[in-house]
């Protein structure tokens, strides 16, 4: 472990011990002299957390209309139900400030204390795991060939420059096949207008089928055992395929996922999520590297063995999340994924709220429905460290740990600006521990920049607004989406605006 590594471990165990001690933190704050100080920011800093859920939760009611597939006027919307529920949990304080203060400390205090747990089990075991992980691999003696797909669907603002991405990689056995699945804009005039590269192979589909269909006729119709599959808005690093390929000399590894950034970071939204890329999902993939059991090859850029893909039964189009849906079918027939952070692919992030709603929309509603459609793997011996622990964990992560933060955090946040509370000193210890949480993130997302490809800690600048802003308001969108799911409101697959 590096010098710089083991700073950082030193640093969130010091933190910990701090937080699993509400009087030595208090008594560390004053020793500062900066309680004042520490009690005002935090104060600010709950009232942005609690006007961000409050306006995500007004403004997604409104932008929800404006979808593809929307809900009709006498179903009872998401947001009225969440809404409902916070009421409830508002009036039930109440009730216990004024006739029962004793046992809203002990509910409070237990909720806090899971949540706490909670927290900090996450944690740990990102943190440790990421550390442990390495990206050992040896080189194919040969160059194998490589088949590139491709799928596109109204995609002309943006095809010309990831093809273009495509033909400058310094890798010389690829075929390229781009799937235009039945686009009424000029994506299929410019792919066939690049055609004249003996490199490049278009297949034209008149109706559009759906971005797993395309998939699948790119992936039938290739001619390598490898293929990579791209989004028709990734643009590729020159040295992106070698680092890929080279996981394959193992015959037990299925597929290899690469490591995705925000190519558009022009904009303060596009920023936050370049962040979110860094700090949330690449170090999760990381993680689940380490047991080499990636969940979620990302569309963006994600290479199979072809064999392996026809032995599952290819991509499939009953969830919204093809890629999870596919990933999960190769680990539940016993094979490796890999994560190789060298093999870098750029990304076109939404530059409007509706744009990154209706996104973030497909992607928590699809792995919900991806979960739930393999629910047999949960605690299945039979898949071993798949079924027993890493199933469950993204279901921990990506639900019931969404779902217990938002409730126990409004739950929270109620008590904070409850006037009727007698718990002041309490009041005052949850404020402090909401800071210090803040400050295990900064942290946590400084050693994911340290350990990513090409990342400058400058992006660091906007982690305020990402704890304080972006991350309540994706996971009031994550909760409304989800919720969405299990009453069976319909859906559509949504488009984005490209630049």
């Amino acid at each position: 472990m590096t010098f710089k590594k083991s700073i950082v471990v030193i640093l969130i165990i010091i933190i910990s011990l701090i937080l699993f001690s509400s009087e030595l933190m208090i008594h560390f704050i004053n020793f500062l002299n900066i309680y004042p100080m520490v009690y005002w920011i935090t104060y600010i800093s709950a009232i942005i957390s609690v006007l961000t859920v409050i306006i995500t939760l007004f403004w997604y009611g409104n932008a929800r209309k404006r979808f593809s597939s929307p809900i009709k006027k006498k179903t009872f919307s998401s947001v009225k139900i969440i809404l409902t529920i916070i009421t409830i949990l508002g009036i039930i304080q109440v009730i216990l400030s004024l006739f029962a203060q004793e046992l809203l400390y002990q509910l409070t205090s237990i909720l806090f204390i899971t949540l706490s747990v909670f927290f900090g089990f996450r944690t740990f075991i990102n943190l440790s795991t990421s550390l442990l992980f390495r990206s050992n691999i040896k080189e194919f003696g040969t160059i194998p060939s490589v088949s590139i797909i491709i799928p596109a669907y109204n995609e002309g603002k943006v095809i010309e420059k990831t093809i273009r991405s495509v033909l400058e990689l310094r890798y010389s056995q690829k075929e390229i096949i781009v799937v235009d699945d039945g686009s009424w804009d000029d994506t299929l005039k410019i792919a066939k207008l690049m055609e004249t590269n003996n490199q490049i192979r278009v297949i034209s589909k008149r109706k559009n089928g759906g971005k797993w269909s395309a998939l699948n006729e790119g992936i039938e119709s290739s001619i390598s055992d490898i293929i990579v599959c791209i989004d028709a808005d990734t643009v590729l690093d020159k040295n992106a395929i070698q680092p890929l390929v080279n996981h394959f000399i193992d015959s037990k590894v299925g597929a290899v996922a690469g490591n995705i950034k925000v190519g558009n970071r022009d904009k303060l939204l596009t920023k936050l999520q370049a962040l979110e890329y860094i700090s949330q999902l690449n170090i999760q993939r990381r993680s689940e590297a380490f047991f080499q059991k990636i969940t979620v090859v990302p569309g963006p850029l994600g290479a199979f063995r072809k064999s392996i893909i026809k032995e599952v039964g290819f991509y499939t189009g009953d969830t919204f999340a093809e890629d999870a849906d596919l990933t999960l079918k190769i680990l539940k027939a016993g094979y490796r994924i890999k994560y190789e952070p060298k093999s870098i692919g750029y990304t076109e992030a939404p530059i409007f709220f509706f744009d990154l709603a209706k996104q973030r929309y497909r992607w928590y509603r699809g792995l919900l429905q991806v979960i739930i459609k393999h629910k047999g793997m949960f605690f299945n011996p039979k898949y071993g460290t798949t079924g027993l622990f890493i199933i469950p964990w993204i279901s921990l992560n990506g639900l019931i740990f969404s779902w217990f933060n938002f409730f126990a955090s409004v739950w929270i946040f109620i008590l904070i600006f409850n006037p009727f509370s007698g718990f002041l000193i309490y009041i005052q210890i949850y404020f402090f521990w909401f800071f210090f949480f803040l400050i295990i993130e900064v942290v946590m997302s400084m050693y994911a920049i340290y350990v990513d490809v090409r990342e400058k800690p400058k992006i660091l600048f906007y982690i305020i607004a990402y704890k304080l802003f972006y991350g309540y308001m994706t996971n009031t969108i994550r909760i409304l989406s989800q919720l969405e799911q299990y009453l069976k409101y319909p859906m559509k697959w949504e488009t984005i605006r490209r630049t």
